[in-house]
């Protein structure tokens, strides 16, 4: 049987462009980021930020994945 994933995300904005984080973590595993959409860039679907203890910690890279793309 397949392990649980609890899910989470958050939407923010930064200087007027959307941005769209979802973390997933299965149960007993490390959170990750699952997809990231910013402004009007291509979704970025699992970008490598990187394993982490909570979704909370993977939204977190995520949202900073977001920020520096929509930066450069």
């Amino acid at each position: 049987m397949k392990p649980e994933i609890r899910k989470d995300s958050l939407s923010s904005s930064y200087y007027g462009q959307d941005i769209y984080v979802e973390a997933w973590q299965p149960d007993g595993g490390k959170a990750y980021v699952h997809l990231v959409e910013a402004g009007n860039l291509p979704d970025f679907n699992n970008p490598d930020c990187g394993e982490h203890d909570t979704l909370v910690a993977a939204l977190d890279a995520g949202l900073r994945f977001a920020v520096s793309a929509l930066s450069n």
